[in-house]
């Protein structure tokens, strides 16, 4: 009877039903959570002075692009095996509470050597100041990583919806201080950012303590007690090279051109960020779909499953891309009344390269599948280093345009060669015993 009921609910409940459920209401719920920080935003723009306004989006700017890479290995590496022993059915569970704390210490580690580096330049004002502005960037990136963390948790165990209204609950904790300073509350920008601060921080607590409490006992596996490790430092390092790849074009543009190619540059990532919307859902999808079992223990289904997406995805994304290109020097120029030209040509050239981020999405994910760490932030650090010397040239060169096509043409490249590397690679070895993953308790 046990046998004929599981086989009834495997049919009703196909995991491509799964996934796709799990796909919208990381959309719908992602976008919500969008909508909720562009929000805080205008309320912001309009409650604070020109000073406070600046400080408070440099301290969340800084806070979003460490919190990308700081612990970003190893968010990756516990949401990998855990859905790697979801689908397995394991029981023996491993530490939430670990992958917490290894989080917490990394970005202070972080946090610790920005403080000295700005204390050896003299850059941020005083001392207190450098202090504060650290501490509270450091605070908000504590918080919104591992909520993320909590995230990839629930995305593992395919509860796509209860992970995204914890994104969500993040977005309306950002709005709160904004209320306050449209209000007249509060009008000072480190206040504005303590209080942020903050309330990302309550909801981090309140969403990871009962996972790390219910782990509390469990062993802490091969990357130690800090969560710290080879792997998790491996993948570290790609997210750092791949967070790279979009911030670092946008820094040469505003160290070696003028205002208005940066905010050409900088309309352009506006819009291509709208092209890429449904991009955040789609990987949290694949993240969990590449780390089941059936796609871990079988090198034909990683090939297989990489040549059916290319083939899908290529004449529709083609369509939608060939005509946001088409439509872009109609529409561009109604949007910014002419004022930025540049932005149309950079637009077409990033909305290439926006292509291939979707033709070849599974390709990073099939690389950490195949615990192919090492090479992935090799590969992409490389490319990284390439790309920079080579913008400073085209920009010297070119200008901005000329930045814009290096960027567009070395993330094509490093995406084209992941697809190569998997479909050109062998079948890994089997894995030993040892290797098998310290599992984490629901």
């Amino acid at each position: 009877m046990r046998d004929i009921l599981t086989t009834l609910r495997s049919r009703l409940f196909r995991a491509g039903d799964t996934f796709k459920r799990g796909f919208l209401s990381t959309f719908v719920l992602n976008m919500a959570a969008r909508g909720l920080s562009a929000i805080a935003l205008v309320l912001l723009v309009r409650g604070l002075g020109v000073d406070a306004f600046a400080y408070v989006v440099l301290s969340l700017t800084v806070g979003q692009f460490a919190q990308s890479f700081a612990a970003g290995g190893i968010r990756m590496r516990y949401m990998r095996e855990e859905a790697e022993r979801v689908s397995r059915g394991l029981k023996e569970p491993s530490s939430f509470l670990i992958a917490v704390v290894g989080s917490t210490t990394q970005i202070a580690a972080a946090a610790a050597l920005a403080l000295l580096g700005a204390t050896i330049l003299g850059v941020g004002g005083s001392g207190a100041d450098r202090t504060i502005f650290v501490g509270l960037a450091a605070l908000y990136t504590v918080g919104h990583a591992n909520t993320e963390l909590a995230m990839y948790h629930y995305q593992a165990h395919l509860a796509f919806t209860k992970a995204g209204l914890w994104g969500v609950a993040r977005g309306a904790a950002g709005c709160l201080p904004a209320v306050a300073a449209i209000l007249g509350l509060i009008s000072s920008g480190p206040v504005v950012m303590l209080w942020t601060a903050l309330g990302t921080v309550v909801v981090a607590v309140v969403v990871c303590a009962p996972l790390a409490w219910a782990t509390r006992r469990s062993r802490y596996g091969v990357e130690g007690r800090l969560g710290w490790g080879a792997e998790s430092n491996w993948l570290t390092l790609f997210f750092i090279a791949s967070s790279g790849f979009f911030y670092s074009s946008m820094f040469l543009v505003a160290a070696l051109l003028d205002d208005t190619a940066v905010a050409s540059f900088g309309a352009a990532m506006r819009y291509i960020s709208i092209v890429l919307g449904p991009v955040a859902a789609l990987m949290a999808v694949l993240r969990v779909r590449t780390s089941q079992h059936d796609v871990v223990d079988s090198h034909s289904t990683q090939i297989t499953m990489l040549l059916r997406w290319i083939k899908q995805t290529s004449l529709p994304t083609a369509a939608v891309v060939g005509a946001m290109a088409a439509l872009a020097p109609i529409l561009i120029p109604v949007i910014d009344a002419g004022r930025y030209p540049d932005s149309v040509t950079i637009f077409q050239l990033l909305v290439i390269d926006a292509f291939f981020v979707y033709v070849t999405m599974p390709a990073p994910n099939l690389m950490i599948t195949q615990r192919r760490y090492r090479v992935l932030a090799l590969l992409f650090m490389l490319f990284l280093g390439v790309q920079t010397a080579a913008s400073v040239f085209a920009g010297n060169a070119w200008g901005v345009i000329g930045i814009a096509a290096v960027a567009a043409g070395f993330g094509i490249a490093s995406r084209v060669a992941l697809v190569g590397m998997i479909l050109w690679s062998r079948a890994p070895a089997a894995r030993p015993q040892s290797r098998e993953p310290a599992l984490i308790a629901e």
